[in-house]
């Protein structure tokens, strides 16, 4: 975090690509994302069922792009598989992703990148997904906690010549689950452009989350990048989402929180709940401009 150089009310505001993935073109996700008044969209690394190449990719969006530009552009996962495998295997992950990064940026106004390590979960198939504290960091061997710091370090290298960023999104069934194991990784890897996403309802679903204003503090400076979005019920049950502003999460201290401590980075609104994307995605953008406003 900043303070001199962005600040909190002139932060980029993001789409995720998940409010578009109904059906919509690309194209149109970019469309409606401007027309909507959004600063930019965060893109997955490979859209699922893409057929063609992650270079061929890239030139659908650029396409989508070039008709209906945006001025911050992200991307998330898949990244790299440093999880499984031997040195080998995960280096020509490494590999790969280091490729896609470098053309990312050559084509797009990136600033922050939504990374992951490589999912983890559990080889006993009767462990149900949602039952988070038996896969991720709860799992973790030492060798994965190493190859995942010696890939990234790898990335935050790269990072640091292209001038971006690489922020861990706290997120069940990877190594960087909880807040305590993301920052143990960031730690480890310990390069300043390398630090976190911090993504609240992916902590709760987690027994013993932080309350927001602990978790700003333990990130510090290396906060990098937030995603919003809200449950409608109790953690336990926590596919049923909700609008941004209807669910458990008290969104407007979260963000009081978020001003305090000087954020200026991006903001991307998610939206995983079934239903008109489209719509949700106004309403959350409406309700977010008016609670920054307010504040």
């Amino acid at each position: 975090m900043n303070p001199s150089t962005n600040h909190f009310a002139n932060a980029p505001l993001l789409l995720h690509i998940n409010y578009f993935e109904q059906g919509q073109s690309l194209t149109e996700a970019c469309r409606i994302t401007r027309e909507l008044g959004a600063d930019g969209l965060e893109f997955r690394s490979l859209a699922a069922g893409f057929k063609g190449t992650r270079m061929e990719y890239l030139d659908e969006i650029a396409r989508a792009l070039d008709r209906h530009p945006l001025s911050v552009i992200s991307f998330g996962g898949p990244g790299p598989n440093l999880m499984t495998g031997d040195t080998a295997s995960q280096d020509k992950s490494l590999d790969e992703m280091e490729l896609f990064y470098r053309e990312a940026h050559r084509r797009f106004p990136l600033t922050v990148l939504n990374v992951f390590a490589g999912n983890l979960l559990n080889a006993d198939p009767a462990v149900a997904y949602l039952d988070f504290k038996k896969h991720g960091s709860f799992i973790a061997t030492e060798e994965q906690w190493t190859n995942a710091a010696r890939g990234y370090g790898r990335l935050g290298r790269m990072a640091g010549e292209l001038g971006l960023r690489l922020a861990f999104e706290t997120h069940g069934a990877y190594l960087h689950d909880t807040l305590e194991a993301t920052l143990r990784l960031v730690r480890a890897i310990d390069c300043p452009n390398v630090g976190l996403l911090w993504d609240q309802v992916n902590l709760e679903v987690i027994r013993g989350a932080p309350g927001f204003a602990e978790a700003i503090a333990a990130a510090g400076d290396r906060l990098f990048y937030v995603h919003l979005k809200n449950l409608l019920v109790p953690p336990e049950q926590f596919l049923a989402m909700s609008d941004l502003g209807g669910g458990i999460l008290n969104i407007r201290d979260q963000l009081a929180c978020l001003k305090r401590a000087c954020y200026g980075g991006p903001i991307c609104l998610e939206s995983p709940r079934a239903g008109d994307r489209v719509s949700f995605a106004q309403a959350d953008l409406h309700y977010l401009r008016q609670v920054i406003g307010e504040l």
